[in-house]
């Protein structure tokens, strides 16, 4: 009989840590408030690049697989990944560039070229996840796999046991009370959504150091615009004001968007922490579990790496 384990959350962690654990042999029940649709995940405007994410040695390294994995996917053309040029131009000294070391195609370019003064530029060739696609498929898959998804609040995870062996907490923001973790905040994000212009076919960020950013990424229906980095803010509400100044800023960089349709607001809650938690828990007797949390702006970074390692913790604490 399969060993059965409980994820709690259904975002993007808590479906790339069912996927690793089915493939190793696992029964997995997902379980979260919230519908499957209303997680944090389904609101992200996502393309491969850390934001917000540590420690830089374990990210490095979790990117890098995901990377991989993600090089992998997109030659599938519904799995909702493809490879895109991003221009990425630093107004403030840019700590993620390491990542450069990983990708496979990348050039320094001047900022100047494209009408914009910054510290550094660079065109780099980067996965972009169309979302919705994404994770739907993704969905869709551990369900032929038998993976079972359950929307119920789970004060604690000792209500799951003994009915499972291990807890998987993938919890994002939430594990601020789920865990008890007062090292958790939220980094409010807000993005647009507007029709994807003719001839629009790479990604536009401009980085600095603030509570707001420039990014304009095209995705196969549609075009993201960012967007808000608000530490500390609980509100999920839509703000004209933000909705206003995303439209200004992504419209001056990029001029083709600014007739374009509006389509809708979404926004989300990152989870922000001083470094990832991504480590066994022994603390209750006989009730272990793997904490899979605080990836910051950074989840679709790192997935696949984190999921990887989520499936070795849980074989050491079920050996």
């Amino acid at each position: 009989m399969k060993r059965r384990v409980a994820i709690v959350g259904q975002g993007l962690m808590g479906l790339t840590s069912a996927h690793r654990l089915l493939e190793a042999g696992f029964a997995v029940t997902l379980f979260s408030k919230e519908p499957f649709d209303q997680t944090t995940s389904m609101s992200a405007g996502a393309y491969w690049w850390p934001h917000r994410t540590y420690p830089v040695d374990r990210v490095a390294a979790w990117a890098k697989t995901t990377y991989d994995e993600y090089t992998k996917q997109s030659k599938d053309p519904n799995a909702g990944v493809f490879f895109e040029q991003h221009l990425r131009f630093c107004l403030d000294p840019d700590d993620s560039t390491y990542v450069l070391d990983i990708v496979d195609q990348w050039e320094r370019v001047d900022g100047a070229d494209y009408g914009i003064r910054c510290a550094e530029a660079f065109r780099v060739t980067v996965p972009v996840i169309d979302v919705p696609i994404f994770m739907t498929n993704l969905k869709r898959r551990l369900e032929s796999a038998h993976a079972e998804f359950v929307t119920q609040s789970i004060a604690s995870a000792g209500s799951l046991f003994p009915e499972f062996e291990l807890v998987v907490n993938c919890t994002g923001v939430d594990a601020r009370d789920f865990a008890r973790d007062e090292h958790v905040f939220p980094i409010r994000g807000q993005v647009v959504r507007v029709g994807r212009p003719e001839g629009l076919h790479h990604s536009t960020r401009i980085y600095q150091h603030d509570d707001r950013f420039t990014l304009v990424l095209p995705r196969t229906h549609d075009v993201i615009l960012g967007g808000t980095a608000q530490e500390g803010d609980w509100d999920r509400r839509e703000r004209s004001a933000d909705t206003a100044a995303i439209l200004q800023r992504c419209g001056e960089v990029v001029p083709e968007i600014q007739n374009a349709p509006l389509l809708g607001t979404a926004v989300g809650l990152r989870p922000g922490r001083h470094a990832v938690r991504l480590e066994l828990d022994t603390a209750s007797p006989g009730q272990p579990m793997v904490h899979n949390y605080g990836h910051g702006g950074g989840g679709y970074t790192v997935a696949w790496g984190c999921a990887d390692e989520v499936v070795a913790l849980v074989k050491n604490a079920l050996s």
